[in-house]
């Protein structure tokens, strides 16, 4: 090494800033703050979802009682009279009462399947499987489910089961 090119302290080599672009790549200062925020909201996430997984033991029979009656309710079959997107009254309070069973942050999905005349056109089981799946959307909305917690799934004949039903089932946190 030249006598020009070492440096003559320690400290001033630490307070000379490195240009970006040459050496070692150096992250702004703004980036690690964001960085350690995000560290400290995922721990903090993390800590926060094992208290929840706590908190039923903690506060009693009431909320596990709740959240076991919405496991147990699922999956939920509502059948329809064939040709008709009408809910029956009992498919209606079953779909009121799943509803309030469940969870806050459960996703429900909605699978519909139906059957057409022989003589009716391809897309027409479809068709009123849609129907149906819209007229058990509109319950759940009402009974205080979120859009964006509802997923519907519209089949035309089913391969297994009743032919002309609505399956409501829970998809767990979203």
């Amino acid at each position: 090494m030249t006598p020009a090119s070492t440096p003559t302290s320690t400290a001033r080599q630490r307070s000379t800033p490195r240009p970006h672009g040459r050496g070692v790549r150096v992250a702004p200062a703004h980036r690690c703050r964001r960085i350690r925020r995000t560290v400290a909201r995922r721990t903090l996430v993390a800590v926060m979802t094992g208290l929840a997984a706590l908190l039923p033991l903690a506060a009693g029979t009431a909320t596990t009682a709740a959240a076991q009656q919405a496991v147990s309710q699922a999956p939920l079959s509502i059948p329809f009279e064939t040709g008709s997107a009408d809910i029956p009254t009992s498919g209606r309070r079953a779909v009121e009462d799943f509803a309030r069973g469940l969870p806050d942050r459960t996703r429900v999905l909605v699978d519909a399947y139906a059957t057409a005349a022989a003589d009716a056109p391809p897309h027409a089981a479809r068709r009123l499987a849609l129907d149906r799946a819209l007229a058990v959307r509109e319950i759940l909305s009402g009974a205080g489910i979120g859009p964006t917690r509802i997923e519907l799934k519209v089949h035309g004949a089913a391969t297994d089961g009743p032919a002309d039903r609505v399956d409501l089932d829970i998809r767990g946190a979203g």
